[in-house]
């Protein structure tokens, strides 16, 4: 079980900003996910939904900020470590999201979203790894004609 300082307290919470996520937008629960975190600044799964709110906000850095508060309060947190793996893919910084999702996995072995996550970033490497071939073979190939002519 995941620890929590008040679970049933930090777990309302997150059910009410999901809930006026799907119902009133990105706003709404911002602001319950601000309320709880003025009460129990030490929530981790307020940090969550705010990581997640930013993260769809495409506030990719905040995103990452709040999910390292949250991870430091619970290391055990399978969502705050999926949520900052999308964010590091969104920036770019692809070994450190696949080191993310593998920690989310580690911790919830059948979490969907994280290894579909994974596969996505692990697709984008190999494709940018067989561009950087193709590419060096063209200019090798490049250089070898320009040899030839040069002779």
């Amino acid at each position: 079980m995941i620890p929590s300082t008040d679970e049933n307290k930090g777990n309302n919470a997150f059910k009410k900003a999901l809930n006026l996520l799907s119902a009133e937008g990105l706003d709404g629960a911002m602001m319950v996910v601000e309320r709880e975190l003025e009460k129990s600044p030490e929530s981790w799964e307020a940090f969550g939904a705010l990581a997640d709110i930013l993260y769809l906000r495409e506030m990719y850095g905040s995103a990452l900020q709040c999910c390292e508060r949250s991870i430091k309060l619970n290391s055990n947190n399978a969502f705050a470590w999926n949520t900052k793996g999308n964010a590091l893919y969104r920036l770019g910084r692809y070994e450190e999201a696949i080191f993310c999702y593998n920690q989310a996995i580690e911790i919830e072995p059948l979490f969907v979203r994280a290894w579909h996550n994974k596969k996505l970033v692990l697709e984008i490497q190999i494709k940018k790894s067989t561009q950087k071939i193709s590419l060096s073979y063209t200019k090798s190939q490049d250089t070898r004609r320009r040899r030839r002519f040069t002779r």
